[in-house]
């Protein structure tokens, strides 16, 4: 039941507000990979009009985590593998023009703080690190010089964040400890100012990933049927 997992919001930027809930929507399972928008009984649940609904699902759309259907309306995006292994090689593209964006623009004390604020991702269960993690990637968003890169990159890490959600694996602890210790690695290596180390972090690290978790979302036995 939605009424679970929203909640009545007041703000003068709805759209983004609605925007935000339906991507922890997705992420909790309340909204499954394929499912339709009610949008009648979301616009209710919110407490908002359809008018931000839809401009939410809209601007959710161009992220790629919605489609939308002749004579259905919106749907949550149900990832395919090769949407998985594009993600993953995008990614690779997009952090090192992240970090070259930081090498050129920023200085080290801004990676120090990058780097101290990785020990603020929680890892007591798989919700808070999600959101815990994101919450650190949307800081570092805010570092970013070019505007353009900066968009591309926090696109990323909301689908970054639907997709983890949706990966069906055993030791998520030993999944999670990964991710920081990469993201530890990556901006101690900025913060060094070595952006040959940090690139190879990364590429090391989209080289695991591209082999891990593209196969999960594989449609041999059928359709996903969402979280596990």
């Amino acid at each position: 039941m939605y009424e679970d997992v929203v909640h009545q919001m007041k703000s003068p930027n709805l759209s983004e507000v609605v925007r935000d809930e339906l991507i922890r929507l997705i992420t909790q399972g309340a909204l499954k990979p394929g499912a339709r928008l009610n949008e009648v009984h979301l616009a209710k649940q919110l407490g908002v009009s359809r008018g931000p609904l839809r401009e939410a699902a809209r601007e959710l759309e161009g992220l790629g985590l919605i489609t939308s259907r002749p004579r259905k309306g919106f749907c949550v995006a149900d990832f395919t593998e090769a949407e998985i292994v594009d993600l993953y090689e995008v990614s690779l593209w997009v952090h090192q023009a992240l970090a070259n964006d930081f090498m050129t623009y920023s200085n080290v004390e801004i990676c120090r703080m990058i780097l101290l604020d990785v020990d603020s991702i929680k890892t007591g269960s798989v919700p808070e690190y999600s959101e815990t993690l994101l919450q650190v990637r949307e800081r570092i968003v805010k570092h970013v010089h070019n505007r353009y890169l900066a968009e591309h990159v926090l696109s990323l890490y909301r689908r970054f964040y639907i997709v983890g959600a949706l990966v069906r694996a055993d030791d998520k602890p030993g999944r999670m400890r990964r991710v920081i210790e990469t993201q530890r690695s990556f901006w101690a290596a900025l913060a060094e100012r070595d952006q040959a180390k940090a690139v190879e972090i990364i590429q090391a690290d989209s080289r695991y990933w591209l082999r891990d978790i593209p196969p999960r979302f594989s449609r041999v036995d059928g359709p996903r049927q969402g979280r596990e």
